[in-house]
């Protein structure tokens, strides 16, 4: 009888407790993930395609997308000092019902220029972005970090597969406009379900009530409480993935104006493409986990970055349905690996204390790459041709892999 209260009691012991706790906080997470993608791919698809057909064009999306990443730069630097000091839930349960708000007025807008006040009004939202990913890093495991952060993003991506389908169905049916804005009010239902899934998000730290925290407040000074490798480490890692974004940022808007312009696709036979991206991705990225938790996971992320050049340059040569659908789906089967390896690895180096404000750094250099890409891109694609950001983009790549290569270090015991 003894023995069997023993066990009893070590079953519901603190630490079986908390792995329960965070098992629900990740089933949250990727849940709310899940309903949330699954309205917003449809936007972000075909929201080049729309911007045109009320007055915008290649240069213009460069400079809009330039524009409210430079206004979530400073979003997120606020976002991760919130997220450390108030806790993660409270701000990620605000953005989400925030973010309603916008598929309503993308629904309303007929002019480039309303509706690029609209999205620089969006950015505000992202002040969430650390929060969010502080919160999936404090509720994982650190011996299976990349694998459960692969998993969430797969269960997240699940409905993504007919999004596509769906947002091309409607325009080609209803036409361009008509077609994007009665999507839009679809996403407008799966924004707000999204956001009352996340209710139920459960803190991961404890919140200090507006006083000061005891972690520093700058990204030099955050850096003196780590270890010189891991200082280091760090930085390098956040300067790669700065430069990976500006890559992805030359060329991911104008993928669609590519395959439409230049390959001759329609919008229907683009959709059925990137579900077949996501249906691979959702197939392949549990894998990519186990395997970057067992091997490192910067060879994961070198590996991925090196493999994405040749697909992307193999789709500038294409010039039917099949040619664009092998290399594109291609090149998201390459690519798939590098963000939760990356993201596994920034969590291994960094306390949990100071996630918050760490991973804002890591949201500010994807923007400061994404504010230099996405103009240049448009720029290149509009006055020089069409495949110049697609070249461009090969070389950035391989500079980031040689600097992961180089300078980046796996800590020999990751931060719980």
């Amino acid at each position: 009888m003894t023995g069997n209260r023993e066990e009893k009691r070590e079953k519901s012991s603190p630490d079986s407790r908390s792995a329960t706790f965070f098992r629900r906080n990740i089933a949250v997470i990727a849940g709310s993930g899940a309903v949330n993608g699954f309205g917003s791919v449809i936007i972000s698809t075909y929201i080049l395609y729309y911007f045109v057909s009320i007055g915008g064009d290649a240069f213009k999306f460069g400079i809009l997308t330039s524009a409210s990443t430079m206004i979530q730069c400073f979003v997120f630097f606020l976002g991760g000092r919130l997220a450390d000091r108030y806790g993660r839930r409270r701000i990620i349960v605000i953005a989400a019902f925030y973010a309603v708000l916008f598929p309503i007025l993308y629904a309303l807008i007929h002019d480039w220029r309303i509706f690029f006040a609209a999205s620089a009004l969006s950015a505000f939202g992202a002040v969430s972005s650390p929060a969010s990913h502080a919160a999936v890093a404090d509720s994982v495991s650190a011996e299976k970090r990349a694998t459960e952060i692969s998993t969430i993003q797969v269960v997240s991506s699940c409905p993504m597969i007919l999004s596509p389908l769906i947002g091309g169905w409607l325009i080609e049916t209803y036409g361009r406009q008509n077609g994007f804005r009665m999507a839009c009010v679809f996403v407008v239902a799966t924004a707000l379900v999204s956001a009352l899934i996340l209710l139920f998000l459960k803190e991961t730290i404890r919140p200090r009530n507006g006083q000061k925290s005891r972690g520093p407040n700058n990204f030099t000074v955050s850096l003196g409480g780590l270890s010189a490798n891991a200082s280091h480490s760090l930085v390098s890692l956040l300067f790669a993935y700065g430069l990976v974004a500006f890559a992805n940022a030359l060329i991911s808007g104008y993928y669609i104006l590519y395959a439409t312009q230049v390959v001759g696709l329609d919008v229907w036979h683009y959709g059925i493409i990137v579900s077949l991206q996501f249906l691979l991705i959702i197939l392949l990225k549990i894998p990519g986990g186990l395997v970057a938790d067992r091997f490192g996971k910067k060879k994961i992320m070198i590996i991925s970055i090196l493999t994405c050049i040749p697909f992307v340059v193999a789709f500038t040569f294409s010039r039917s349905f099949l040619e664009a659908a092998i290399t594109m789906i291609l090149l998201a089967v390459a690519g798939m690996y590098y963000a939760p390896s990356h993201e596994a690895l920034q969590a291994d180096l960094t306390p949990r204390e100071m996630r918050g404000r760490i991973t804002s750094f890591w949201d500010i250099s994807g923007a400061v790459g994404a504010i230099l890409g996405a103009p240049l891109g448009g720029f290149l694609f509009q006055t020089i041709s069409p495949a110049t950001p697609f070249y461009l983009f090969a070389v950035i790549e391989v500079a980031a892999a040689l600097l992961i290569l180089v300078a980046v270090k796996e800590p020999q015991r990751a931060e719980n």
